[in-house]
Order: C-alpha cells, then structure tokens, then sequence
C-alpha cells in the first residue's frame, strides 16, 4: 500500500526546474560546459511507487532524476550517504543512480544520461530525447535488447565525467523499489543505445 503523498509529480517539475535555473544564473555563470542554446527543463514526472521520477534537462547534463513523494521515503534517502550509489529496477532493466540533493529539493537519486550537452543543437531536441529516453526506460520490451547488448570498457563510467557532473550538480539522485543486487546493471550508453532506438 502506498504511503500518502506529500508532494506530486507537479510539485517537482516545478522545484527542480526552478532550483536548477538558479543553479545555472550563479554557480554555473560563465562555465564553459553550459549549452546556451538550452534551458533548465523537467519532463516527463510521474508517480513511480513511491516516488516521483522524470528527466532533467539542464544546459550542462541530462538526467533521469528520483525524487521521494512521501515522508517515509524521504526520511529513507536522508539516511543514505550522499554519493552513495543504488541500483533501482525498472521495467526496462536496472540501473545505478547516485543519491545527491539541494536545499529546495532535499535528497534525490540521479541516472547520468548526457553530459555535456553540446551534441543538443537546440531545447526541442534535448526535450525529443528525453522523452524517447523515458518512454523506453519504463517498457517492459526493451530488457531484451539491453540484455543483448554486450558491456565493453567503453561502457563504464568514466571517473573524471562523474566527478565533472557532481561538481556542476552538487549530487545526482533517483529512487526506485527495493535494490536486486542479483540483476545485471546496465551503464548509461547502453540505456542510452537500448532505449532510445
């Protein structure tokens, strides 16, 4: 039975899209890795459990971002380490997330999927992406091509980007159902290569 919400799918679009526009008129004010040709946008929020996931597009990275609905689970992200990483399940496949958070929004988890965002010509693209990406995340079919997709070097996370993003971020986060730990975990390029077609 799910715990009842204390804020909805709107509640976040709106927080992370005003907390990361801010982001971007201070902290990343004249940094070279921001996109001008993009803005901050949060696509795509749904209820997801007990939480509420969507994409987050910002001029410097692209994001699928978990954010608790409920007290219960926001109490249950405080507990976690930021930079901790948890693997959440999704329909799709798994994925490790990574717990970060800001004031306005308190602790979220966070799933890489694009950074920096220079390869995004202009807003609508980025948004047709994020879209594709979302609507692949959560269908059921594409576990078979993920699961046929071989994990090569190339695939792993590069250190320097990761520590590249949570400095521009200030954490990544996203949340998901219990962790299975048994379940192969897939990397961001080949979410990206199975899901966005």
């Amino acid at each position: 039975m799910l715990s009842r919400p204390t804020r909805t799918a709107a509640d976040c679009q709106r927080l992370l899209t005003e907390t990361f526009d801010q982001i971007m008129r201070t902290r990343m004010s004249g940094i070279p890795v921001v996109n001008p040709a993009l803005t901050v946008s949060a696509a795509n929020m749904t209820e997801w459990h007990d939480d509420i996931i969507g994409v987050l597009i910002t001029p410097w990275f692209m994001n699928l971002m978990l954010l608790p609905a409920t007290k219960k689970r926001a109490d249950e992200f405080a507990s976690y380490k930021v930079g901790s990483k948890h693997t959440l399940s999704f329909p799709s496949g798994s994925y490790e997330f990574t717990l970060g958070g800001e004031d306005r929004i308190g602790h979220y988890l966070s799933c890489s999927l694009f950074s920096p965002m220079f390869d995004f010509a202009d807003q609508q693209t980025a948004e047709d992406t994020a879209s594709a990406v979302f609507a692949g995340l959560m269908n059921s079919d594409n576990r078979e091509i993920l699961e046929a997709e071989p994990l090569t070097q190339a695939d792993e996370p590069a250190k320097s980007e990761t520590n590249d993003e949570q400095a521009a971020t200030s954490a990544e986060t996203t949340t998901d159902e219990p962790q299975h730990q048994e379940a192969q975990v897939y990397s961001r390029r080949q979410l990206l290569r199975g899901l966005r077609g």
